[in-house]
């Protein structure tokens, strides 16, 4: 050992003492850093810069009309996309942005056809629903890259387009919905004065049926009666032909709006699957805010604000389901709707609560003063109860609230229907009546067997008829009519703007590393360190002097003598790297002090390994070095995943050591995984002691074998020594 370090001694003093060669040295040790640092801030951000990629944008929709709506989807879109500035959109007309991509002016050009809004509206029209068409022009020859990303504007604006049109046409089927629900109160008194017809017609049948049995009793007075009773039948007869029109007109409206009843359930469930996503949006928000609870209150206030609107938009929802619930409720009597509407009650007071202790914590930062981490921990934990009570109650909805509102929909549908036959009966009965009562009136003499069979036939039609307008005097019950029309007048844009956005993303970001630059950094500060310790072994030499107090240094010495060296300069290179990554460039990194003592690992065991394939190989070495280090940037995954790499990349990638150099500062970077670090420091390891290995075991007797050939070369005069 003390041989060893008599020649790192040595080296040392001469690097010192040599100020031409410390030129160079304090050259190379900043060479490989500076690659690092010019390529991470190079990729800094790339793509927050993407507005400065022009794409030509083409309007020639027509329109279309939809119920009696001017609509123009092209126009718009291109509303929308004068307020993005996601990518550099520019409004052209059609030939401007054809010549612009094809000279390279435009990246790419996305023209609206003439078409474009009556294909969309197709599927609320009669016949076959058509497909809009986005034509899109991309000039790929520009940029590998660039016609990716407008790509995806493209997706985006078609997502956008899609919200748009489902938004724009639901709101129009829910306006004629609720068209339905104000149709029905205007016509309420119509409905009124149809019962007092009914009313009549049940209130004069005793009357008749007290006439005949008059007539049975006393066949004197049966002559007087029949006059009587036929004075009757005309106007019972035209309050029939009345009741019957008024019916008909009630049960096609209440045919028409039956499917639009029967959706409220769908609403209600999603309603709370709405608030279920705000509140757990806002724990998320809350959560991010305890993990920065001391700093950037700015940001906490922009979050608070943002989860208070969520809160109130849930509030918003809850309270309109338990008016609509209550007012079903109010028909039916439901015992599992009312224990529903209790649940849905105790969610709304939840809510309100978090909304009290949400707009408290908005206060104290309002205030100037922070905000206390108990105070977020005590209202995350709320908003988890809200959630569970959320789901107990999503779990109970199908078996508690759906079946009841089919039922209030059938049985106003079956009560319409009934009171129509009713009056159809009764109707067909009138003939017979009238006809019994001619007879009896021709021939009065027939005598009380002819008169009993009209007393036999007449309550059973009293019946029929009786039991119907019982049935339908339901309908006239002015709550139930309240909350048929109120369960039709639905807020339409709040139920619009559902159906075109029913999900809300919620993003979990898994150890998040704030920029591009700082995510590519483990990559291109490995490969500098590489890049160093290559740029040493191309310049220093690996050839060891004699010492002049010792006569037999031997191969295994002068490799160890002259690798201290070696190391010494790579770990300082390492040190300046990531030091200024750190401090010069600011990077990310979660744990700095553990990122740069791998890096200084990582620095020792590349330049064994590059110090072993020159010291063993010469100038072979130095191309294998070479040749690695091209491998291991297309298959370390550092760049792309290996996964999108060829099969032969993904089949060497465990065997490069790049692949756990960018691994284990990723962990020390974006959060550590103590287990995936210690393995990869493991198998780092490896590479360590195999070139030692085959330095000591190779290098003696591959540097005489190649003595000759090495001579050879340098005669040539190409070659340094």
């Amino acid at each position: 050992m003390s041989t060893i370090f008599k020649i790192y001694k040595r080296d040392i003093r001469k690097i010192t003492t040599n100020i031409p060669l410390m030129i160079i040295i304090v050259g190379l040790l900043f060479v490989p850093a500076l690659y690092a640092w010019i390529n991470i801030i190079a990729s800094w951000d790339p793509y927050g810069n993407t507005k400065g990629l022009l794409v030509a944008v083409v309007n020639n929709d027509e329109g279309a009309q939809f119920q009696n709506l001017e609509i123009n989807i092209g126009r718009e879109v291109i509303d929308k996309l004068k307020g993005n500035e996601s990518i550099g959109w520019t409004f052209v007309n059609e030939d401007e942005a054809e010549s612009g991509v094809k000279y390279g002016k435009y990246y790419a050009s996305i023209t609206i056809p003439e078409d474009f809004s009556s294909n969309l509206l197709s599927v609320a029209a009669n016949g076959e629903p058509k497909k809009a068409k986005l034509i899109y022009s991309v000039n790929e020859k520009i940029n590998a890259i660039a016609p990716k990303i407008t790509k995806s504007g493209l997706t985006s604006l078609q997502n956008e387009i899609t919200s748009s049109v489902t938004e724009e046409v639901s709101s129009t089927v829910l306006n004629y919905m609720n068209a339905y629900g104000i149709e029905l109160e205007r016509i309420k008194p119509q409905l009124e004065e149809l019962m007092n017809i009914i009313n009549d017609i049940d209130n004069n049948l005793p009357q008749i049926g007290e006439g005949i049995n008059n007539a049975y009793n006393g066949a004197v007075d049966l002559n007087n009666f029949i006059q009587n009773i036929q004075g009757n039948i005309p106007n019972i007869t035209n309050s029939l032909n009345n009741a019957q029109n008024a019916v008909q007109s009630s049960n096609d409206f209440f045919t028409k709006a039956n499917d639009t009843i029967k959706n409220i359930s769908p609403y209600v469930r999603t309603d709370l699957a709405t608030v279920k996503a705000n509140s757990a949006a806002t724990r998320d928000a809350l959560s991010s805010i305890n993990n920065s609870i001391d700093t950037d209150v700015k940001g906490q206030q922009d979050i608070l604000r943002s989860a208070s609107t969520k809160m109130n938009n849930a509030l918003s929802a809850v309270n309109n389901d338990i008016n609509i619930l209550q007012s079903v409720n109010n028909i039916l009597h439901s015992s599992a709707i009312s224990n529903f509407i209790n649940k849905m009650q105790n969610i709304r007071d939840q809510l309100v609560q978090n909304k009290l202790n949400l707009d408290a914590l908005i206060t104290t930062l309002s205030n100037g003063n922070k905000i206390s981490s108990d105070a977020v921990e005590s209202l995350i934990q709320g908003i988890d109860k809200t959630s569970q009570l959320i789901d107990d109650s999503i779990n109970n909805f199908d078996s508690a609230i759906s079946p009841a509102i089919n039922s209030l929909v059938n049985n106003t549908t079956n009560m319409a229907n009934n009171s129509l036959t009713l009056l159809e009966s009764a109707k067909n009965n009138i003939p017979l009546i009238n006809s019994l009562l001619k007879d009896a009136n021709i021939g009065t003499d027939l005598g009380a067997e002819q008169i009993k069979n009209i007393k036999d036939k007449f309550p059973k039609t009293e019946e029929t008829i009786h039991s119907n307008v019982e049935k339908f005097k339901s309908l006239s019950n002015d709550e139930k009519f309240n909350e048929l029309t109120g369960l039709l007048q639905k807020n339409t844009k709040d139920v619009s703007d559902f159906l075109a956005n029913p999900i809300e993303p919620v993003q979990n970001r898994v150890f998040p590393i704030p920029n591009y630059g700082s995510a590519m950094a483990p990559f291109y500060s490995t490969l500098a360190i590489w890049v160093g310790g290559f740029t040493l072994l191309s310049i220093l030499s690996v050839h060891v002097e004699a010492l002049d107090d010792v006569k037999n240094l031997g191969t295994t010495k002068m490799f160890f003598g002259r690798f201290l060296t070696l190391a010494t300069l790579s770990l300082l290179q390492a040190i300046i790297i990531v030091l200024g990554n750190l401090f010069f460039i600011k990077t990310y990194s979660v744990s700095p002090v553990i990122l740069l003592i791998f890096s200084m690992y990582v620095s020792i065991i590349f330049i064994m390994i590059i110090y072993t394939l020159v010291s063993v190989f010469g100038n072979v070495g130095k191309a294998l070095a070479l040749i690695i280090m091209v491998l291991q940037v297309s298959a370390s995954g550092g760049t792309f995943p290996i996964q999108l790499t060829p099969k032969f990349f993904q089949n060497i990638s465990p065997m490069l050591p790049f692949t756990y150099a960018i691994g284990g500062m990723r962990e020390a970077e974006g959060g550590i995984i103590w287990s995936s670090l210690y393995y990869n420091i493991g198998i780092l390891s490896i590479y360590f002691f195999i070139s030692i290995i085959i330095a000591v075991f190779l290098k003696e007797k591959m540097n005489k074998k190649s003595e000759k050939f090495v001579n050879r070369m340098r005669e040539s005069g190409l070659v340094g020594e």
